[in-house]
């Protein structure tokens, strides 16, 4: 007896959305796989996102939930979750456009393999207007096809960069009783904008993970996005380290905690530099303390001495700080 196919719940959180959200619905009344429900959460929107959504939702019966205050985009994440009845949840992003057949191949991979947790899937990088400005890659040491557990995963993070992703946030497919055995999205705050990477990296402590080397879906690079606001606003350490210091006690291979502990130093490093130029002396000092023993230890002694005399290095002759400090190789 042939199974029938299983429900696949489309989760897509709003908020100000209004500028793309009519061709992300559109690719996914689009999507060729036949057994889908979509739910629509709305974040306390000023703009027209709710009319957009609800009218969608007349047309094609999706859901559409409205917050009336805003609940932070993890809160929201969780809610969609809680609202879901499919066997398979996907938390698609409002401003991204989705191929027509990333929800028949994710559930694919996940139907033949019933030990993984998640598929994700490479994306096309665009831009506001769509146009294509790159390609997501897997890191490098990353194999295709492959099933990664939380090592493979920890180390894909650290090397990712510049058009190296290891998941695509918004291309990942979980199977449901993830969520139910290993909680949700953290909301506590403790990892800013990287709450994402937390739960991909705790379902990868407990199932193995895949990547569908194949690009299903435009990703949208903009001002707006949560995670390009992350990069671009002040000079704090980046979130994705409280992640990886989370998980990084249950990482056994002395090699790997070595990597990690280089790249924790650089970027802790690297955000040190940034905020001495910046004029942020004191902090630029806090930051600098952090750096551990290794490669950048006298470096950042010496970051610390000048920020304690508040010598700005912005300033110093043919140094075009803080761009250029090479990554150091594994």
């Amino acid at each position: 007896m042939t199974r029938s196919l299983p429900l696949v719940t489309i989760c897509v959180p709003t908020y100000n959305s209004s500028r793309y959200l009519r061709e992300t619905l559109d690719s996914l009344v689009s999507q060729s796989y036949g057994n889908l429900e979509v739910i629509i959460s709305d974040n306390a929107s000023q703009d027209d996102s709710v009319e957009i959504a609800q009218e969608y939702g007349r047309r094609y019966g999706f859901r559409v939930l409205v917050n009336e205050t805003n609940s932070g985009p993890f809160r929201n994440w969780n809610n969609l979750i809680a609202e879901a009845r499919g066997e398979y949840l996907a938390l698609y992003h409002s401003d991204d456009v989705y191929g027509p057949d990333i929800v028949h191949k994710c559930v694919g991979l996940l139907e033949a393999d019933p030990e993984l947790g998640l598929v994700g899937t490479l994306a096309t990088i665009v831009d506001e207007n769509g146009a294509q400005l790159s390609a997501t890659e897997l890191p490098s040491g990353t194999a295709p096809d492959g099933r990664y557990r939380l090592a493979d995963a920890f180390r894909a993070v650290v090397r990712s960069g510049g058009s190296r992703y290891f998941l695509v946030t918004p291309s990942v497919m979980v199977r449901r009783r993830m969520y139910r055995e290993l909680g949700g999205f953290d909301t506590t705050g403790r990892f800013g904008s990287a709450g994402d990477y937390e739960m991909w990296l705790r379902i990868a402590a407990h199932a193995p993970v895949a990547v569908l080397p194949e690009y299903l879906m435009k990703y949208r690079v903009h001002s707006a996005q949560g995670s390009e606001q992350e990069l671009r606003r002040n000079v704090a350490l980046p979130d994705i380290l409280e992640v990886l210091a989370a998980h990084a006690p249950a990482i056994q291979a002395g090699e790997l905690l070595d990597e990690y502990r280089r790249y924790r130093a650089r970027a802790i490093f690297k955000t040190a530099l940034k905020q001495n130029c910046r004029g942020e002396f004191e902090r630029s000092r806090e930051t600098a303390a952090l750096v551990g023993a290794g490669r950048y230890r006298v470096a950042a002694l010496g970051l610390m001495a000048a920020s304690l005399v508040r010598v700005n290095l912005a300033l110093w002759p043919g140094r075009p700080w803080p761009c250029r400090i090479a990554r150091e190789k594994a």
